[in-house]
């Protein structure tokens, strides 16, 4: 509900001399929403001459990243790895979760990324100047082995949140589900006794602690990798998230920093425009006075026919404006006609915009989202508060911290509870006219924007999270490897979201 600025911010700092600082190999998962956080992250390490940084990806996801950071200079290097060609259960060409059929192939889709391990490798011994510490995606468990083979430190990002992470984390060693033959029946987190949960709070298959599949022997190596790695990156801040953040750090060996909010990192000049026609038609609902709630569930969260025919109505019969971005493989549910019947309130878009350009702008007061961690931040980021509407992952917990924990917005969920039942049209519209018309929704509004100063404040200098990225570079490789050029840190900070 703002738009992104900067305090004095031009351009890139030049950059550093050649030798000076640890080089980063940074190997993102093939998904936008684990790549776009880790090239925030690089732009931070440039910009603040922490780091240099190579990037590791496939060739179909190398346009993206070269396209993201090709403002810095020198260029940073972006090494291509052969995707396999003949994965099982996979069609050709997909090379990103984003190009998936179905979330039904997802694991498949990770078991392939494991034949990255030997390319990867060969590059990494070709790597010049050589990687002083590998950032790798939580998915990519594999490197963890390579790091371990090359000696250098691995550090995870795994795109979660302090919360989710933690509580899943206790939840799956102390079992306090086990042996509950309801989804909604309420259970205590170990450590946390104030915080009750239940099953449809986890997706299959943590969602039973007895279960074996193909997916959670997956899910069982990639904590293992992480438990051996040397830390973990956190895309969240300190006064978010601190008692989980903190509890992490007392009873788990693998320590972890909270970097973020990463959304933060771009520069004004980069911070992500809104096309025109979107735009114009936010200014006039400005103008006007007339609050917009935001719809988007992200590029993967599964919604099936009916429950967006009961979305499109809910909409349609709220009298609230409204911006909705649709999937493309959605577009036909809403109906016949639907985009003229609500022509006056409602825009729907079927391509990708910068949702931060959406959040940011002046006549937006609420987002109707899936919680993805990523779009959680932005939200806060925004100051805009959320109605929570989680579909899979770890988004029914990060709606769980959103709404209960910190009172930043509402939760819709279907009458009984259950993970995945159907929310009718009623609900949805109740819902969204208090979110963004309600006193509740006022409350959550009030919240958020408090929450927002203290991210921004978190990214600048001296802040938790500037702080914490300085010291996790300087533990990682040890304070003789951490010479700046002679000019020094640089004094740009971070860019805000100002309201």
């Amino acid at each position: 509900m703002a738009a992104m600025a900067a305090d004095a911010i031009g351009s890139e700092p030049p950059a550093p001399a050649a030798g000076t600082l640890p080089h980063a190999a940074i190997f993102p998962f093939m998904s936008k929403g684990h790549t776009i956080p880790l090239l925030h992250l690089a732009r931070l390490l440039h910009r603040r001459r922490l780091a240099t940084f190579t990037f590791f990806t496939t060739p179909l996801n190398a346009p993206f990243i070269r396209a993201s950071l090709d403002d810095l200079l020198p260029l940073p290097a972006v090494v291509e790895l052969p995707f396999p060609r003949d994965a099982p259960g996979l069609s050709p060409g997909v090379e990103s979760t984003d190009q998936l059929p179905s979330m039904s192939d997802f694991n498949a889709f990770c078991r392939a990324t494991e034949r990255l391990r030997e390319p990867f490798e060969r590059a990494l011994a070709a790597l010049q100047p050589p990687a002083a510490f590998l950032v790798s995606d939580s998915f990519h468990f594999c490197t963890a082995d390579s790091a371990a083979a090359f000696g250098i430190p691995r550090l995870v990002f795994d795109g979660m949140g302090w919360f989710a992470r933690t509580v899943s984390s206790l939840v799956g060693i102390g079992r306090p589900h086990a042996g509950l033959n309801s989804d909604v029946q309420p259970f205590q987190v170990p450590g946390f006794p104030q915080i009750w949960i239940t099953k449809a709070d986890f997706p299959p298959p943590l969602d039973d602690p007895d279960s074996r599949s193909p997916e959670k022997d997956f899910i069982l190596e990639v904590i293992e990798a992480t438990a051996k790695s040397r830390g973990i990156i956190g895309n969240s801040f300190h006064d978010m998230e601190a008692a989980f953040s903190e509890h992490w750090n007392r009873h788990f060996p693998t320590k972890g920093w909270s970097v973020g909010p990463l959304c933060l990192a771009a520069l004004a000049p980069e911070a992500p425009s809104l096309p025109a026609k979107y735009a114009e038609w936010l200014d006039a609902r400005l103008a006007a006075g007339r609050p917009v709630l935001y719809v988007s569930f992200g590029t993967q969260a599964e919604i099936s026919p009916q429950q967006l025919q009961e979305l499109a109505a809910a909409l349609e019969n709220s009298g609230l404006d409204f911006f909705w971005v649709v999937r493309p493989k959605d577009g036909a549910a809403a109906g016949a006609q639907f985009e003229e019947r609500v022509a006056g309130k409602g825009l729907v878009t079927r391509e990708w915009i910068p949702q931060v350009g959406a959040l940011c702008h002046g006549a937006v007061r609420g987002f109707l989202s899936h919680c993805g961690w990523n779009s959680v931040l932005e939200s806060v980021c925004a100051g805009v508060p959320i109605l929570a509407w989680p579909i899979m992952a770890d988004q029914h917990l990060n709606a769980k911290l959103v709404v209960e924990e910190l009172g930043l917005g509402l939760r819709l969920q279907s009458a009984d509870g259950r993970r995945g039942g159907l929310v009718t049209r009623e609900r949805i519209e109740e819902w969204a006219r208090e979110l963004l018309l309600g006193p509740k929704g006022m409350e959550a509004a009030t919240k958020i924007a408090e929450l927002s100063v203290a991210a921004r404040r978190a990214m600048e200098q001296g802040g938790s999270s500037w702080c914490s990225l300085e010291e996790l570079v300087k533990e990682v490789c040890g304070e003789k490897e951490l010479r700046r050029p002679a000019n020094g840190p640089s004094q740009v900070p971070a860019a805000a979201i100002a309201g």
